[in-house]
């Protein structure tokens, strides 16, 4: 697989049991528990859980606007916390159980702080000023519902205290995490031309599901590029080579240096004809370019079809085949293999 991503990826697992097993879980707690304590469902209750539940149908049936749907869901959090801060009389909760809100303000704002971070931890700074927007609503709430039950200011410092700790945990978090991902990046990537490196390439081999085409490619005479203008210029020479595959070839295209001047390119779902075609338009437009003081040079290619039955491994034995035909008949040149 190629150099995975660090930011965006996010911890789908946890956003999936955020969104379509808690939120519906806590939309059928209020719509059976409020009623418990406020004698009748209240209209903000039923909007609240009405809100839980729009969100985890949303997130089910729109799976590609997560983005969309979990800051809309932060949002509309606060709003309805944001109305139990300025009119928590109007719940109407009985005498017996106001101190009951307390405590689940004291649960649910500390564990939404550290879920939030989680949830945004592919936009770190949403995550932090939405967390600490959150343990600031949550303290007022519970200053609010403390002079309603006549206790004394201990629960809403309390609550203040563990969010706050929850809070730089969640950073924490969240840190590492990015910190895990770009160690595996790298693990997985060449750090001249930024294309993935020979582990990222196993992976490719053993996940594989698509058939496609294999190239292998082989800048010519590169040693001599060395020689004559030294090692850094051969360094840019790879990079720029490397940009203009990627350009050339798509985002389709999977793309690996193998080592030294050798490429290879994964192509799912082509055919060879046109890998071929294409390959013939990047190989022109490399041997076209100047790569700086008037330096040309040119690619040799080998290539071959793959099924994924068989795996990449054959493909690149006989796409390497290939290449070495196209080196001894004069370079500067691409010829494809039979299916491996």
């Amino acid at each position: 697989m190629p150099p995975r991503p660090v930011g965006p990826e996010l911890p789908e697992r946890l956003v999936r049991v955020y969104f379509r097993l808690l939120l519906p879980l806590i939309a059928a707690a209020v719509l059976s528990i409020i009623p418990e304590l406020t004698g009748g469902l209240h209209p903000l209750a039923a909007s609240f859980a009405g809100m839980l539940a729009f969100f985890a149908v949303l997130h089910l049936l729109r799976p590609g606007w997560s983005e969309g749907v979990r800051l809309g869901f932060a949002l509309s959090f606060l709003i309805f916390l944001a109305v139990l801060v300025l009119e928590p009389q109007g719940l109407r909760v009985r005498t017996a159980y106001e101190g009951l809100i307390l405590h689940l303000l004291l649960l649910l704002v500390p564990l939404n702080v550290l879920t939030w971070h989680l949830l945004f931890s592919d936009r770190p700074r949403w995550g932090q000023m939405l967390s600490l927007v959150l343990v600031g609503m949550g303290t007022l709430a519970a200053t609010r519902w403390e002079d309603i039950a006549a206790t004394r200011l201990t629960t809403s410092a309390l609550l203040l205290a563990v969010s706050l700790v929850t809070h730089f945990f969640g950073g924490a978090v969240v840190d590492l995490h990015r910190r895990m991902r770009e160690e595996e990046r790298r693990a997985r990537q060449d750090p001249l031309t930024g294309l993935g490196n020979r582990l990222a390439f196993a992976e490719t081999c053993a996940q594989t599901q698509t058939a496609g085409v294999l190239a292998v490619l082989d800048i010519d005479h590169f040693k001599a590029v060395n020689d004559r203008l030294g090692h850094e210029a051969g360094d840019r020479v790879l990079r720029e080579v490397a940009d203009r595959l990627r350009g050339g070839l798509g985002k389709d295209a999977v793309l690996f240096r193998w080592g030294g001047e050798e490429f290879v390119a994964v192509l799912p779902g082509w055919a060879v004809a046109e890998a071929a075609q294409v390959l013939e338009s990047v190989r022109g437009d490399i041997a076209a370019h100047s790569f700086g003081e008037g330096e040309r040079i040119t690619l040799s290619v080998g290539l071959c079809p793959y099924d994924p039955a068989r795996g990449l491994a054959p493909a690149f034995t006989q796409a390497d085949a290939a290449l070495r035909r196209a080196k001894d008949t004069g370079r500067d040149r691409l010829v494809a293999a039979p299916a491996a």
